[in-house]
């Protein structure tokens, strides 16, 4: 049988709760290594179905960048006022090049469903569309029959929200995320590192509860507290403290010093010298604070900033670290002997870092402390380890 696969990428999509940047993107951005998005398609492939197509609408943020999508799958750029009659005319396509089913998924949330369930649901019910349920919400993952195209084309004109024919539902019975606001792409971070869902974080474990992606660098005297994500090509420097589920995503960087309590660090950016940042999202030049609800902007450049995304940029900014990185290990090298013992971790995180508490737990969730309860109204970075 000849089943397809349609994702839809549009702004409607995505989070239609919290309007921040990171929202807007929570469905496209990496989560410890790959993308919401991209699990999706592979868990498509993984159940046999290898032909999708990808709509992405252009013209706006959500859709900036490539979205991580690997170059056998079909990428349909749509304006957004055509998205739908894009989508529409891509089913079409579908049906006129021989598929029998198309499973279709609109990337407002992440649920591992089991597609092999779905379709033989569809089949059994000898329905024309079905969708997936969760609980009292449905979720817009649908079966469709290829041959029932004035079916497809009303659920499509609707924006998926209307059947042309009664619509027979499947509850879904695994792991669901809303991907709503940064908090649920949070929780899908520390979900992924504690092992609450089927999908793995992108990398080698390079210890128990530590996954490191290929191209990271973790400079001595850095630590890592499982469990933790370091992304590729990310940069953690001499003296930073990774701990409490904390993800690292690729091309970021954590300057020396700085504690990533709990907090999710969003691609290609930088987190300056001897900062905390506990129980947050943080890029895009601003820190969303999960336990306040408070999203701040961030102009100083020594705080929070974003790296360059051109690989041109990349490979000037790299080569530089490169040259001074040699003669820092060095140096480190040549005084490691004259070196005091370090401290025990515990007990200087909670000597260096009055923000972070009990780093050694982790089974809380991700806004979770009993310092940030002094400040409710604000976000608190910490710059020179007495502030």
């Amino acid at each position: 049988m000849d089943i397809r696969g349609l994702l839809l990428v549009n702004s409607e999509s995505i989070g239609e709760i919290d309007q921040s940047p990171v929202a807007a993107l929570a469905g496209t951005l990496d989560v410890a290594g790959k993308s919401p998005l991209l699990r999706i398609m592979e868990r498509l492939q993984q159940y046999g179905v290898s032909s999708i197509s990808a709509v992405v609408e252009t013209g706006s943020s959500v859709t900036a960048r490539n979205c991580g999508l690997p170059s056998d799958i079909a990428r349909i750029a749509a304006a957004p006022d055509r998205f739908w009659r894009t989508a529409e005319s891509v089913f079409n396509d579908m049906a006129q090049r021989g598929a029998e089913l198309v499973v279709l998924v609109r990337l407002n949330s992440y649920a591992e469903t089991d597609f092999e369930k779905l379709i033989q649901f569809h089949l059994d019910h000898q329905g024309r569309v079905t969708q997936m349920s969760h609980g009292e919400q449905r979720l817009e993952i649908f079966c469709i029959s290829a041959s029932r195209r004035n079916d497809a084309a009303s659920l499509f004109r609707t924006q998926l929200t209307r059947c042309r024919t009664e619509c027979p539902l499947l509850e879904h019975e695994g792991y669901f995320n809303p991907l709503a606001d940064a908090r649920d792409l949070r929780q899908f971070a520390i979900d992924i590192l504690t092992r609450q869902t089927q999908t793995c974080p992108a990398g080698e474990e390079a210890k128990p509860g530590v996954w490191v992606a290929p191209g990271a660098l973790i400079e001595k005297g850095a630590r890592l507290l499982a469990p933790a994500y370091i992304g590729s090509f990310a940069r953690v420097r001499s003296g930073a403290v990774i701990t409490r589920c904390s993800s690292i995503e690729q091309h970021a960087v954590v300057d020396c010093g700085t504690v990533i309590e709990n907090s999710t660090v969003l691609p290609f950016s930088y987190v300056g010298a001897g900062l905390d940042l506990a129980h947050s999202v943080a890029g895009m030049g601003r820190i969303v604070n999960l336990h306040r609800d408070v999203s701040v902007e961030v102009t100083d450049p020594k705080l929070i900033a974003s790296m360059p995304a051109k690989s041109g940029k990349r490979l000037i900014t790299s080569a530089a670290e490169i040259v001074t990185y040699l003669p820092r290990l060095a140096w480190q090298g040549m005084f490691a002997g004259a070196e005091a013992q370090p401290a025990d971790l515990h007990d200087t995180l909670r000597q260096s870092s009055p923000a972070l508490g009990n780093a050694a737990g982790y089974e809380t969730p991700a806004c979770d402390t009993e310092t940030s309860h002094k400040f409710p109204n604000m976000v608190v970075a910490r710059r020179y380890g007495h502030q």
